[in-house]
């Protein structure tokens, strides 16, 4: 039979099993459950500590074991990772510090990247460090305060300038002015009214006049062809004065105005034939003279034919005694 001190050291010894076991399990190690080591590299860790949950799309696949500074002395942080589960983990896959929850706490989120190799024992993956709740508020809210900022000091420059214009005088000006809109606004109005009054009173004529218009519009539409012959025509007859030496044509005209100018000077002036016809009334005078001495003979030839002609019907002639 066992002693009893045999018994009892047994006892101790199973007791002390349990309690390191224990310890183990709340610090993330389960020295009864086996998986795969792997590593990544922070500057920092954001209060990642033990025992901390590693998840693959919100479901736990393992746990953090261990947090360390690294051995090369440069102050960045290694998180190792005990991966227990069997699920595929591709070895360029993003190990990404996160916010568990909204009270602070931190896992690590296993990011998976399309690949071929799978993580094995002591391999490091890629790290990277989610914004926090406070550094994307504060990223979102700098570019509002910058603006809010430069609002209020615009608003500020903008208060001294009113204040600057409504004080003294320009404060009157400005009471004028306001008055100066009220009595347009209000003239406007008045405006309103009466374009109002006069559109109801002449509405019968206003109505005969758009009922012109529109039979106006209407004659013109059935005449469409007609009047687009007459504007081709004038397109033509424009067309064709262009072509023309039209310039060449008054220029020339220009130039017998100009000589005519000068024969009627001249004529005026006595210079030439012409113009003695029509200064000098000397061949008016002859020419008058002459026509009332023939207007003479032709009136004795009348009265004393005789003198001038002399004729016999049997061949003798009746001489008339000369007159004295």
């Amino acid at each position: 039979m066992l002693s009893r001190e045999f018994k009892a050291g047994i006892a101790v010894i199973f007791a002390a099993g349990v309690l390191y076991w224990g310890i183990s399990f709340l610090k993330g190690s389960d020295i009864f459950e086996q998986g795969v080591e792997i590593y990544a590299v922070y500057d920092k860790t954001e209060g990642i500590t033990k025992s901390q949950s590693v998840t693959i799309n919100g479901f736990s696949v393992g746990k953090i074991s261990d947090v360390y500074f690294h051995p090369d002395h440069s102050g960045r942080i290694v998180v190792k990772m005990n991966i227990t589960s069997d699920y595929p983990i591709t070895a360029n896959s993003l190990a990404e510090i996160r916010s568990a929850d909204l009270l602070g706490a931190k896992e690590i989120a296993l990011v998976l990247e399309k690949g071929s190799v799978l993580i094995e024992n002591g391999d490091t993956l890629r790290a990277s460090i989610e914004e926090s709740l406070s550094e994307s508020i504060n990223k979102e809210v700098l570019p509002v305060k910058v603006k809010a900022e430069k609002l209020m000091a615009s608003l500020d420059s903008t208060i001294n300038i009113l204040s600057g214009f409504l004080g003294g005088e320009m404060q009157s000006e400005f009471r004028s002015s306001f008055t100066n809109v009220n009595r347009s606004i209000s003239n406007l109005g008045t405006i309103t009214d009466e374009l109002s009054l006069y559109m109801s009173q002449n509405r019968e004529a206003l109505g005969a006049a758009t009922q012109n218009l529109e039979r106006l519009t209407g004659m013109l539409n059935e005449n469409r062809d007609e009047l687009d012959r007459v504007f081709n025509n004038l397109a033509n007859i424009s067309d064709t004065l262009a072509q023309s030496n039209a310039g060449a044509a008054m220029r020339s005209l220009s130039l017998t105005a100009q000589r005519l100018d000068h024969i009627t000077q001249s004529m005026e002036a006595g210079e030439g034939t012409l113009g003695k016809l029509v200064a000098n009334d000397s061949l008016y005078n002859e020419v008058n003279h002459a026509i009332l001495s023939l207007d003479k003979l032709l009136e004795d030839i009348r009265e004393r034919p005789g003198r001038y002609v002399e004729f016999s019907i049997f061949g003798g002639r009746d001489k008339e005694p000369k007159e004295k």
